[in-house]
């Protein structure tokens, strides 16, 4: 059974472009409605230049009893561990559902460890210490270092 349906269907609606932009939205609602829980989560701004997204998924769901719906579902990195998925729901025709963000059982001990790493970084910077240098240093890759340079 082929479903390249499925991703001409997402591509002509932009999906991935608009989960990226729902996945912004939502980091900035949560930072404005909760700040205190916001940034206990992630330790402080200097984290946050550290989050990544890649492309998981589209899904297309079929339920009895339930419209279809399709997902898009992207993967959230920090530091280049796993430590969420955030997904946006739409309907057939393409408008969003809803939204969730599915978090790691490891985030705070993630979050925590990686923290250690991008205080470094930002001390050796301060220091004069190149990206090459200090990527070698915590473990990192170099284009990893630069987004705190």
């Amino acid at each position: 059974m082929s479903f390249t349906w499925l991703s001409e269907w997402a591509e002509s609606h932009n999906l991935l472009e608009r989960t990226s932009k729902g996945f912004s939205n939502y980091m900035d609602n949560w930072k404005k409605d909760n700040r205190g829980d916001f940034f206990a989560t992630f330790r402080g701004k200097s984290n946050l230049k550290m989050l990544q997204t890649e492309f998981q998924s589209y899904q297309f769901t079929h339920l009895t009893e339930n419209p279809h719906y399709v997902s898009c579902t992207l993967n959230i990195r920090y530091l280049n561990e796993y430590i969420a998925n955030y997904s946006m729901i739409f309907t057939l025709d393409g408008e969003v559902q809803d939204d969730l963000m599915d978090f790691d059982k490891l985030l705070a001990n993630t979050i925590r460890e990686g923290t250690v790493k991008v205080e470094l970084i930002v001390r050796a910077r301060k220091l004069g210490y190149s990206a090459a240098e200090v990527a070698q240093l915590v473990d990192l890759d170099e284009e990893t270092v630069l987004r705190l340079y």
